[in-house]
């Protein structure tokens, strides 16, 4: 009888062991999981910022050039209409 409940308590202690641990697994993978999501979703939004002010500084960049460039065009302009040149 004694042998009989020792084969029990272990099966019903492995039984329990199991159930913990199996919990454990389980927990463990929700976190890895959601952490997956969060860690993806930062991925993103990062790249997305990223992405962004590196329009805003083509933009920026874009609009003094086009500045730059309007200027030189007048700055011909007006040495044409004086006409001055240089000449050695």
């Amino acid at each position: 009888m004694r042998f009989l409940t020792g084969i029990l308590t272990v099966a019903l202690a492995g039984v329990a062991a199991s159930i913990i641990f199996s919990q454990d697994g389980s927990t463990k993978a929700r976190t890895r999981k959601r952490f997956s999501k969060d860690s993806s979703r930062l991925k993103s939004d990062v790249e997305k910022t990223i992405n962004e002010g590196i329009y805003n500084v083509l933009d920026v960049v874009s609009e003094l050039l086009s500045e730059y460039a309007k200027k030189s065009q007048s700055s011909l302009k007006q040495a044409k209409k004086r006409k001055k040149y240089i000449t050695l």
